[in-house]
């Protein structure tokens, strides 16, 4: 299997390893839940609500666990000081979630970020028909990514977005979608999706700006007429949608979608201002 952790230490349960000792079997057993949180400047981007949803996530399965927030808080701080990290992504995975004292582990993994060029031109996509088995929880569920990543591999794209067997387009494989048409976002209803934190940090933004969001479900004739397309996630943010198989969009141009590219980006950067070591105490 691929090798994903990188940098010289990981932890388990609080305590540092060199990545030498990793075994990448330990992390992909079942029932696994995780998040993927971006470390911007040292900071861990939205580390709260990547929590509460993993809390969802193991409350989902069956599981009365509680993941103890502040000492997670602290593991992340402790995890980028050992790594002398500044920007990248740390994956948070709990297993043998049966058991009295279940496994937690922190590391970092393999980070891909959209270019500069990507953010103002947009990215191209694919569709692929595929549904998560339970979509409000973030757990491991190898046998459901990898072909997907084959076919975006393959078809050299940025990311597939997933057809439900009602031929609606639900979210990508590692993303929210949106559509803009006649100044009205759509996107599509949370509880058919794996509610990303990107995304509803973007539905605030939205009301914020006076945007009004229907969430629907999505046809393939809505976006075959859409204005625009984006994805959101941790990693790429707010992300225009340049193609969708054949078809062209102007996604990055589309007033609206750079509005809330913008207000994002301001959104993040204050974030990391107000919880910088200054504030935070690290």
């Amino acid at each position: 299997m691929q090798r994903e952790i990188e940098k010289d230490f990981f932890l388990r349960n609080g305590f540092a390893y060199s990545t030498d000792q990793f075994d990448p079997e330990k992390v992909i057993i079942t029932p696994s839940v995780y998040e993927v949180i971006r470390v911007i400047n040292g900071i861990p981007l939205f580390w709260e609500a990547h929590l509460d949803r993993m809390q969802q996530s193991l409350s989902l399965l069956g599981y009365d666990i509680s993941l103890e927030p502040a000492r997670i808080h602290a593991q992340l701080h402790q995890l980028i000081q050992k790594n002398h990290v500044s920007d990248h992504n740390i994956k948070v995975l709990m297993n043998h979630l049966d058991e009295e004292q279940p496994t937690l582990y922190l590391f970092f993994i393999t980070s891909y970020y959209p270019s500069k060029r990507q953010l103002e031109q947009g990215v191209p996509v694919i569709r692929i028909a595929a549904e998560r088995e339970n979509p409000k929880a973030k757990v491991i569920a190898t046998k459901f990514r990898e072909p997907i990543q084959k076919a975006i591999r393959e078809a050299g794209v940025y990311e597939a977005l997933l057809i439900n067997g009602a031929d609606e387009i639900t979210e990508g494989s590692r993303s929210n979608f949106f559509v803009v048409k006649n100044g009205q976002f759509y996107t599509s209803p949370s509880q058919k999706v794996l509610e990303g934190v990107t995304r509803k940090t973007v539905l605030s933004l939205l009301d914020r700006l006076g945007y009004p969001c229907i969430e629907q479900p999505i046809s393939q004739k809505l976006i075959e007429s859409a204005d625009g397309l984006f994805l959101t996630g941790t990693s790429p943010g707010v992300l225009p949608i340049s193609q969708v198989d054949q078809q062209a969009f102007p996604s990055a141009h589309v007033k609206e979608i750079q509005e809330i590219q913008g207000l994002y980006h301001h959104f993040v950067k204050t974030y990391i201002a107000i919880n910088g070591p200054s504030h935070t105490g690290y």
